[in-house]
């Protein structure tokens, strides 16, 4: 049941407008009595059944729509859930700034630089005390008295103790043009896919273009409103998933490329869950987005200085060590480096299992034939050429966006470039078909050219 038809129309309203009951799995406690019903056992049930749960819609006068899940059983579990972009839009209302709004997402607006300060104080410390202020004011009074009343909270002294289960944090790219952010993406989809090992690109098929206009500037645009209600546009999502962190980056309405980082549990943030933890919290999380991105142009702008292939090939040193070049012309140094590429979006970095798993996926070889020790010299060679480094403190490695990028200028050279050529040369030309991408038309001419420097030069491919 959506909460949406009932959402008061009234903006001055605060205050709950709406109760929905339904069933999810929950922590219960396990009461054992003996023959003179004493309890002489509490303990957690093994497996949380499905129980009752209700989810209390409110109105806050500076967070606006908000919801509080509870379970109708001991020991009463809460999560509350929002929106800071609801915080942010009151704010800029407060301070008189336009900001429209396209669902959670600021498409429209007077000053976004005064917009990007207000939402920047989400990230300080003072909005710790705001969210305990704002679990406080509602969480007593308008939803546990209806388990407890007033008098048996203060006679068990119940109390609650507020963590962080899940986070999002995002970054918006506002287009003037819609059919400009398309192509633009779509090039940054097909152009890293393969290199970044992204199986997880989901397109869900619309039934019209993308608005080719100008929206006038402080004004919200009826299309796109139109466009978050109903699926009128192709909305493609470029999603990372690792554990319970996702990064993905995806077109929302008619002109938005919004990149976002979620993590479903923040116990893999390794940062602690404790309310007071939330600013270390998005800190880590915007190092990951910045990371992410970084990682995405890299592999997106590849790029190979002169000579880094002599360089790769040469020996080098760590510390009294010698070890051996990168010889990219043996099959396991390309698909280390391809492993290494693929684990790069990892966002606490990779081990020495994971690069083993990805190289013995990729050489189709057994367990024994590639370890995790066979993993550590190759690093330790990739580390010598700087393409990856060590994280301090830690058994893991991360790949530099230099390195990154020098990877991929190798990978798409001989993938997309060398291979198509050759075997392009090597077979007769058959017919052309009536409709050619451009970059086929690329590769016919590239051919035609190949094979004319090859009759110049003498040699004649086998």
């Amino acid at each position: 049941m959506s909460s949406e038809p009932h959402v008061p129309k009234d903006p001055t309203f605060c205050g709950l407008f709406l109760v929905i009951a339904g069933n999810a799995p929950a922590p219960i406690w396990e009461v054992k009595r003996n023959a003179a019903g004493c309890i002489t056992e509490v303990r957690h049930r093994k497996n949380w059944p499905y129980v009752k749960h209700y989810y209390f819609h409110i109105m806050d006068r500076e967070w606006g729509h908000m919801t509080i899940r509870m379970c109708g059983y001991p020991p009463f579990g809460a999560q509350l859930i929002l929106n800071g972009h609801e915080w942010v839009e009151r704010e800029a209302r407060r301070k008189c700034l336009t900001a429209v709004k396209n669902g959670n997402c600021f498409v429209e607006g007077s000053d976004f630089a005064a917009v990007n300060r207000l939402a920047a104080r989400l990230h300080h410390g003072e909005s710790i005390g705001r969210l305990r202020e704002l679990c406080e004011r509602w969480i007593y009074s308008t939803c546990l008295c209806f388990a407890l009343s007033h008098e048996d909270q203060k006679r068990s002294a119940f109390v609650y103790q507020y963590s962080v289960f899940q986070l999002e944090l995002s970054r918006n790219l506002l287009f003037w043009r819609g059919t400009t952010m398309n192509e633009v993406y779509q090039k940054l989809i097909d152009r890293t896919r393969a290199p970044l090992d992204l199986k997880q690109v989901k397109t869900i098929f619309g039934f019209s273009h993308r608005p080719h206009h100008k929206a006038t500037r402080g004004r919200q645009s009826v299309q796109v409103v139109k466009a978050v209600e109903a699926p009128s546009y192709d909305l493609t999502v470029f999603k990372v998933k690792w554990g319970n962190l996702t990064l993905k980056i995806y077109d929302k309405g008619g002109r938005v490329l919004r990149i976002e980082v979620v993590a479903h549990n923040v116990k893999d943030l390794r940062g602690g869950r404790v309310l007071d933890k939330l600013p270390e919290l998005l800190k880590r999380m915007r190092e990951m987005l910045v990371r992410f991105l970084g990682t995405v142009q890299a592999a997106h702008l590849a790029f190979l200085d002169e000579g880094a292939f002599e360089r790769w090939s040469k020996p080098t040193k760590r510390g009294t060590r010698r070890l051996a070049g990168i010889d990219l012309n043996k099959a396991r140094n390309r698909h280390v480096m391809d492993a290494v590429v693929a684990l790069s979006t990892r966002p606490n970095g990779f081990t020495l299992a994971h690069v083993a798993e990805a190289v013995q996926q990729r050489a189709a070889l057994p367990t024994k034939a590639y370890s995790s020790r066979n993993a550590a010299y190759d690093l330790a060679k990739l580390n010598g050429k700087k393409l990856v480094h060590r994280v301090k403190g830690s058994r893991r490695y991360k790949a530099d966006p230099s390195g990154v990028r020098a990877m991929c200028a190798y990978l798409i050279l001989r993938d997309k470039v060398i291979k198509p050529l050759l075997a392009g040369v090597v077979r007769p030309f058959g017919r052309a078909p009536k409709v050619q991408a451009p970059v086929d038309q690329h590769y016919v001419r590239l051919r035609q050219e190949l094979n004319r420097t090859f009759e110049t030069i003498g040699l004649a491919p086998a």
